[in-house]
């Protein structure tokens, strides 16, 4: 007989606790590298907030302003030059942030040079993946915060439906994103074919993702609005290896059962 394949509380503790330290290493490159992307959102929400609401000079984001503040003294050449670097890295190294995950919740030892060795096999996917969230997160927050308003009464209305559909699209590209991302590391298939396959699974398991993405939203919340102080550490250290770490313990287990078994199953079948 096989050994039990129940891992008790300690184990997973031990595992965890050893795993740490080349998540924190992971989060910290993550950061360095999304750090002008996350400098760009913020100044846009902040404007746009600013320039709807009477707000004052009170920042809405301060735990991400400690840090964007820094690269949004650099010249703007400099910045911008940053920013395109940022969201070209953005793609492949979330992917390879969510293969290390990935690794950590299914029980595999994983390493940082995994991190990168993923990242590189699925740049390709992942440029792209990475230029099409920057383009729709700000095209979806410029439709929310922003956009065009009329005083028209008719017109108004369909432009405040517009912001409420943007505000939908972007919590169902939130909630697509970690099963596309498990989905594209762990399977050779084409990016339509993986973008289709996670919209289908995030939709199926739809009040799994709204709880994950609630909690990951209150830690958020919490470390970079409610206690900016927090994000000194935070930020560099845990919250985006978090992110990922939560996002994979939901869409994991439904893309081995739904995608990888039946891959492995019709492999085993065909190669007998």
């Amino acid at each position: 007989m096989g050994e039990s394949s129940k891992v008790t509380a300690g184990e997973r503790i031990a595992r965890f606790t050893g795993i740490a330290p080349r998540l924190a290493v992971v989060n910290f490159v993550c950061f360095l590298a999304f750090l002008p992307v996350f400098s760009w959102f913020y100044l846009l929400v902040n404007t746009y907030i600013h320039a709807s609401f009477d707000t004052g000079v009170v920042d809405l984001l301060p735990g991400i302003g400690y840090f964007a503040g820094l690269l949004l003294r650099l010249p703007p050449l400099v910045f911008y030059a940053l920013l395109i670097l940022s969201a070209l890295l953005l793609g492949p190294l979330l992917l390879g942030l969510h293969a290390v995950t990935g690794g950590i919740v299914t029980g595999r030892h994983v390493w940082v040079s995994d991190f990168f060795s993923e990242a590189l096999r699925n740049a390709r996917q992942g440029v792209i993946l990475g230029l099409f969230c920057v383009v729709a997160g700000q095209l979806t927050l410029w439709n929310i915060f922003g956009g065009l308003h009329s005083d028209t009464a008719w017109l108004a209305f369909l432009l405040s439906v517009s912001r409420w559909i943007s505000v939908l699209l972007f919590l169902l590209f939130w909630l697509t994103v970690p099963f596309v991302c498990q989905i594209a590391v762990s399977l050779e298939q084409p990016l339509w074919a993986v973008v289709k396959n996670g919209m289908i699974l995030s939709r199926v398991y739809l009040g799994r993702g709204l709880l994950a993405l609630l909690g990951i939203g209150l830690t958020w919340w919490v470390t970079t609005v409610s206690f900016p102080g927090l994000s000194l550490l935070s930020l560099p250290l845990l919250s985006i290896g978090f992110t990922a770490f939560v996002q994979t313990a939901v869409s994991r287990p439904i893309v081995d059962r739904y995608l990888l078994e039946p891959a492995r199953r019709w492999q085993n079948d065909n190669s007998k």
